[in-house]
């Protein structure tokens, strides 16, 4: 298990707590500037923070308190840059090679080396430099050459944004695969949400420095912590409503003439009345291009018009303004196919179907 915490002023603020368990993908997600690449480099020890504590199955790495910061060199993590950092004036051979420990001779750190160039699917490869690979053949001995350090702790800085989508893809599956033969703990950061749902067991996010939520992808992304987290996770839609939870649990959403009337689940943490926010993931709504027959037991039957349609390749992203007094926009995703399919066009009613179990209701902060 890799424990963190990390806490300082400035001069890069930080106040950080995360975990990352054997096997496991931490994905740090969170805007420009809100300190990913500085935990990371704060773990491999290429930032000294002021205050906290690092360590990796009970062996410390840093703590303030005991007077412990162990040298870079020193730490067993393997770390993936976006731009590679590969030697150009080595080969792909040569650049593992060199970051295989000194205890190895120089027959078995060769040995290695093959291994992990084979485990890439680069074995045909060794002789060449860096000038003559691709962008996803080089990204391949940059992870080949972190794995070459035996590693306690993998970190992958924006690995894979600097390939193109296929390429991406098949980076993907390597590094699947990759955990499958090496179950370390693996912190990874990225700007991409669809990345981090995609590949993180658990995502961390982070704003100013701060650690704002932990949890699974599907925890974090329907039931953000507070209305900047739902923002962060790139949750359009964040409403306003008033909970009731007389004669049942509710939300009631828009003004005094019209309101539309939700059913949503008591947790019993909200006194009736209270003024809320709420959101609900898009994967959570039903579309209905035509009014369904009356079924009590389908509540949450919202009647839109179809105010815009986004095509972008196989997604088509919909923006659906509600027909009562909320006038408010929700904003779904569906495959184009879909789309074409159901023959939807801007302007047309259209009648979405909210699951009660996922509207997710969150404190209103002044």
């Amino acid at each position: 298990m890799l424990d963190v915490r990390l806490s300082q002023p400035g001069p890069i603020p930080l106040e950080v707590t995360l975990h990352c368990a054997a096997g496991e993908l931490l994905a740090l997600v969170g805007p420009s500037g809100s300190g990913k690449t500085s935990v990371l480099r704060a773990i491999a020890g290429l930032l000294r923070v002021a205050r906290g504590r690092i360590s990796l199955d009970g062996e410390v790495w840093f703590d303030d308190t005991l007077a412990i910061d162990r040298r870079a060199e020193h730490r067993p993590v393997g770390m993936v840059f976006q731009q590679y950092a590969l030697f150009p004036h080595l080969s792909a051979l040569q650049n593992i090679r060199l970051a295989v420990p000194a205890r190895h001779d120089t027959a078995a750190a060769l040995r290695i080396a093959h291994r992990l160039l084979d485990d890439m699917q680069l074995g045909g490869l060794a002789a060449r430099r860096p000038h003559e690979l691709s962008g996803g053949q080089r990204q391949r001995v940059a992870l080949a050459r972190a794995l070459a350090r035996e590693p306690g702790v993998l970190l992958l800085d924006e690995a894979f944004s600097a390939v193109d989508q296929p390429t991406r893809q098949a980076l993907y599956d390597e590094l699947i695969k990759l955990r499958e033969r090496h179950p370390v703990p693996i912190v990874m950061v990225t700007h991409d949400l669809r990345e981090a749902r995609l590949l993180a067991d658990r995502l961390c996010i982070l704003e100013h420095g701060c650690t704002l939520q932990q949890g699974p992808p599907e925890q974090v992304m329907s039931r953000p912590r507070n209305a900047r987290v739902a923002a962060l996770v790139g949750l359009r839609d964040i409403h306003q409503g008033v909970f009731l939870n007389e004669p049942a649990a509710g939300l009631r959403w828009g003004g005094p003439t019209s309101p539309v009337f939700l059913r949503t689940i008591d947790k019993g943490r909200i006194t009736h009345g209270t003024p809320v926010r709420w959101v609900i993931a898009g994967e959570h709504v039903q579309l209905h291009a035509d009014p369904p027959p009356d079924d009590p037991v389908l509540p949450n039957l919202v009647a839109c018009r179809l105010l815009r349609l986004d095509r972008l390749g196989e997604v088509t992203t919909l923006a659906c303004q509600v027909a009562a007094e909320p006038a408010a926009l929700l904003h779904l995703e569906i495959t184009t196919r879909l789309a074409t399919q159901m023959g939807l066009a801007a302007g047309q009613p259209a009648w979405l179907q909210l699951e009660p179990s996922s509207i997710h209701i969150m404190p209103q902060r002044s």
